[in-house]
């Protein structure tokens, strides 16, 4: 590989950059600023006053509070919302300053390893989706990444990169994380469904209702408290369940010395893992595998942000019926697109098969083609466009395409959306 693998957690409070170090084959964090110690990059900007430079993270706050610049915090929240802000009279949409923060968390990454270029990037965030994921790509492209080489995951999906690429007995049972940041206490989850070929990878993560400001561990009667409400939330968690691994991360775990019988709990006949950077780096290992000709995952993975069902279709091909796979399940839903046309050959509707993972009962999803001009038969060739805005949200556009010089396009499009297991 001539540029880095790199992996970036994107989170409203902090963001955390790590990168693959082909001398340690590993992923290790990485600091923004030579002179920082911390790999937590706050989600900030900020313009300086009277210049077109702007800065992230540390040094952003530390140029706000001397009063030379104008910060804006809560970048993922305010792109969600479609915010705005004006600086100096200049407004400026949250799609731009997410995609100024992300650049410069990029433009930091070459400058500290010396590169020019990026083989792979992966972002990793809460809850992804189809207008913040086309921000992220459309930045990452601004800085020169091949738009092939730019993924984005869950932090479900990060977890479970991290954890599958631990040592087999890590993940040889249940395998659970503690998530414990300023927004809240999130729970996570995985396990391996063996007996299937290929072997199926479950997960599923939580927010608890049990959360707790993080402001409470600045005393010990509150330390206590954070104490006793989370070891309450790992007894239930944890009971009657075989678990070989608990990690934890989040800014609550930057140091675990006030939560006694939360560790003994959870490090009862269980190994326990403290990893700050756990959703980067799972990226990170996702940017590697990208990098390779056959994935070092042979699973199949049912989550968050993957397609749980997979999507076909029967046609005939050389004379037989073949089945035509349009998505297959343990996909990542924003990367699921397929394009494939026929010819209509007596046939008034379309029949997509829907078989979710592990299931033994197949949907159908009958779509009628009266819409499209009436023509003799088999001088009718569609375009079948399947693509998702979620991960059980699916888009099918079919597209008269005609049947050359005879019979001109007609430009007529049916759109319908459907719900998938």
């Amino acid at each position: 590989m001539g540029g880095l693998v790199l992996g970036i957690d994107l989170n409203d409070d902090y963001s955390q950059i790590s990168c693959y170090n082909e001398q340690i084959s590993d992923a290790e964090a990485v600091a923004i600023n030579d002179d920082e110690v911390f790999v937590r990059v706050p989600t900030v900007i900020c313009k300086k006053k009277n210049c077109s430079e702007w800065l992230v993270g540390e040094e952003a706050y530390r140029v706000a509070l001397f009063g030379d610049g104008t910060l804006v915090d809560r970048l993922i929240k305010q792109q969600n919302k479609r915010g705005q802000a004006t600086i100096e009279g200049i407004t400026y949409t949250a799609d731009t300053l997410l995609s100024l923060y992300i650049a410069k968390l990029i433009e930091h990454s070459l400058k500290k390893y010396d590169s020019d270029c990026i083989d792979n990037l992966v972002f990793t965030l809460d809850e992804p989706n189809a207008s913040i994921n086309d921000v992220i790509v459309r930045a990452a492209e601004d800085c020169g990444v091949a738009r092939e080489n730019v993924h984005i995951l869950t932090h479900t999906e990060a977890f479970v990169y991290y954890v599958l690429s631990q040592e087999s007995d890590i993940w040889s049972n249940q395998t659970c994380l503690f998530d414990l940041r300023e927004d809240g206490l999130f729970y996570y989850e995985m396990k391996i469904i063996r007996g299937r070929r290929p072997q199926v990878v479950e997960a599923w993560h939580e927010k608890l209702q049990e959360s707790f400001s993080l402001d409470i561990l600045g005393n010990e009667s509150g330390e206590r408290l954070g104490d006793t409400i989370l070891a309450a939330c790992a007894e239930r968690l944890l009971a009657k369940k075989i678990v070989s691994s608990v990690f934890l991360t989040g800014k609550g775990f930057a140091r675990t010395d006030w939560a006694p019988a939360f560790l003994k709990l959870i490090c009862n006949k269980r190994r326990a893992f403290q990893v700050p950077q756990i959703f980067a780096h799972g990226a990170v290992y996702a940017a590697l595998d990208n990098t390779r000709e056959k994935s070092a995952y042979p699973f199949l993975i049912s989550c968050e942000g993957r397609i749980r069902s997979t999507v076909s279709l029967y046609a005939v091909y050389g004379g037989r019926r073949e089945q035509v796979i349009l998505a297959q399940a343990g996909v990542n839903w924003y990367e699921a697109r397929s394009s494939v046309e026929f010819i209509l050959d007596d046939v008034r509707q379309l029949e997509l098969n829907v078989t979710p993972v592990g299931g033994v009962r197949m949907e159908k999803i009958t779509i009628s083609l009266d819409d499209l001009p009436a023509r003799p038969n088999k001088t009718t060739v569609i375009e079948l466009i399947l693509s998702f805005t979620a991960d059980n949200t699916m888009t099918v556009r079919i597209v008269d395409k005609g049947f050359g010089e005879l019979f001109p396009a007609s430009g007529k499009v049916i759109k319908m959306d459907y719900k998938i297991p």
